[in-house]
């Protein structure tokens, strides 16, 4: 091993010891236990006395302690190859360190540029600290990770170690802000560049889906704006108003950033693509099959391929556990179904059976090839749209939408294989984050709560600000078509499910 490489292992080490490390006694912990306010970690017999952590000084006044019995595991882990590291180190390493850090002075010019240096060297501390990588996803009451937190105490140090450690910098708390929304209010620019290194989606949208590019300008952050823009923020984002950033911005700063679109850095398509195969690793690590296949032999295989892979489960009901849904296909088209509709609308795999018949005892096949690429027509490509718009956080498809299902009193056959009622209708809709109404909407009388742009509505056409819909059945009656509301016949719906695509009338 080279000087250089022995050195980085040897600093990984060292970081990896300093996140087991106690806050208050400075030695590694025993039984260690996680604090719910920061989620800093310390010695559990420590914490009665405690009343602020000793590590970020907040008070812990509420505060509770989250005990992960692979906490002590990894702890010993870590004990054991500190002292495997001892042979390795070299008397002199503390000189080492400071002609390392003064060498690396010297190239940059600047403190940020030093820190982005440090950043690219402990990205190799990355294998070594995943560790305990699910501990760091933990949320506390307010759906915040310790990754939120670090960002919105500003500690840079500690999300630049957290990250390294395989942090997801994307994560929403229970109102909807990613660590980016965090950082971006509080005007840190250091932690902003720090999170758009790490595969951060710059577009998420946030409560009343502001992305964090609203958020710069409406707290008067050109310099982050700037940043945002250059990194390939859309300027053209819509909120639930429908207010865009541009239309946020003064004239002074609208040039600013007109200015920084020209300059641009970096796109999102990378980041989206990254995560989009960061997913399906993760997707193939818990496989939970329900299968909705009529070929004897495939259910008959599936139970067979269970048996012999410990990733793959089979579910007897189709619930928020099912990852895969399993179903007949023919040229990559599969039949509409209510279960079909329900998969697009959760943003799951949906494959053909010949996945299973392609899998063997050995080894299974990976998804791509095997995705339904249509639903009852190749043009709508729906799974794979619905599951990008996962991964990219973004809201469901009816998100801004009110719907009124007009005389739905009986199951109704819209084929042999989809027959619907007002409850399955209603499911669908609101896990689409769509709004059921009871009452006929008013459209002289719309309340203001209810004023949405729909978030997938496209820029420009027939639905841009069409809040409310009137859904009949085959036959409709077109008693509506304004702006803001429109009546329109199920086959509208079920097509936009199919699609993944609030569709023009």
């Amino acid at each position: 091993m080279s000087t250089d490489k022995l050195f980085n292992f040897l600093k990984a080490v060292e970081t990896v010891k300093k996140d087991y490390t106690c806050g208050h006694c400075k030695e590694m912990c025993v039984k260690p236990v996680t604090l719910s306010s920061c989620f800093h970690m310390i010695c559990s017999n420590h914490f009665r006395d405690l009343k602020l952590c000793p590590t970020c000084k907040i008070p812990l006044d509420g505060c509770i302690t989250y005990v992960d019995e692979q906490l002590e595991t990894c702890v010993e882990s870590i004990k054991e190859l500190n002292k495997l590291c001892k042979d390795l180190r070299p008397t002199n390493i503390e000189a080492s360190k400071a002609a390392k850090n003064s060498k690396s002075n010297k190239k940059s010019e600047s403190g940020h540029e030093n820190k982005q240096k440090v950043l690219k060297s402990d990205k190799n501390t990355s294998l070594l600290s995943n560790i305990n990588t699910k501990g760091i996803e933990k949320k506390n009451s307010k759906g915040e990770t310790v990754l939120h937190v670090a960002c919105r105490l500003g500690k840079v140090d500690r999300a630049m170690d957290l990250l390294n450690m395989g942090a997801n910098s994307n994560t929403k708390d229970n109102a909807g802000w990613t660590p980016l929304h965090e950082v971006v209010q509080n005007g840190n620019l250091e932690l902003v560049r720090l999170l758009l290194q790490f595969n951060t989606l710059i577009d998420v949208p946030g409560q009343n889906n502001e992305t964090p590019l609203h958020e710069a300008i409406r707290y008067s952050h050109v310099d982050i704006a700037t940043e945002l823009v250059k990194n390939g923020a859309d300027l053209e984002a819509r909120n639930c108003k429908g207010e865009t950033p541009l239309q946020l911005a003064s004239e002074e700063i609208k040039s600013i950033l007109l200015e920084a679109a020209e300059d641009l850095q970096q796109t999102q398509g990378v980041n989206i693509s990254h995560i989009a195969n960061i997913h399906s690793e993760l997707d193939f690590d818990d496989i939970r099959v329900f299968c909705l296949s009529h070929v004897r032999s495939v259910s008959n295989k599936l139970k067979l391929l269970a048996k012999r892979h410990s990733n793959l489960h089979l579910e007897t009901k189709f619930t928020k556990k099912v990852t895969h849904l399993v179903t007949d296909e023919e040229d990559g088209v599969c039949v509409p179904s209510i279960d079909i509709l329900q998969g697009i609308v959760y943003g799951i795999w949906i494959l053909s059976s010949q996945w299973v018949n392609k899998s063997t005892e050995d080894s299974l096949e990976h998804f791509e090839e095997y995705e339904v690429k249509g639903i009852g027509n190749k043009l709508y490509r729906g799974p794979k749209i619905s599951r990008y718009n996962k991964y990219k956080q973004l809201p469901g498809l009816f998100d801004g939408c009110h719907f009124y299902l007009h005389n739905f009193t009986t199951s109704y056959e819209l084929s042999k294989t989809l027959v619907l009622t007002k409850a399955i209708l209603s499911k669908l809709i609101t896990d689409a984050s769509g709004i059921v109404l009871r009452r006929v909407p008013n459209p002289e009388l719309i309340p203001d709560s209810e004023k949405l742009i729909p978030y997938h509505a496209k820029k420009g056409g027939k639905l841009e600000i069409c809040s409310h819909y009137i859904i009949f059945k085959d036959t409709y009656q077109p008693m509506y078509n304004m702006a803001h509301i429109k009546a329109l016949p199920l086959g509208w719906l079920i097509e936009c499910l199919e699609k993944y695509e609030l569709c023009d009338p």
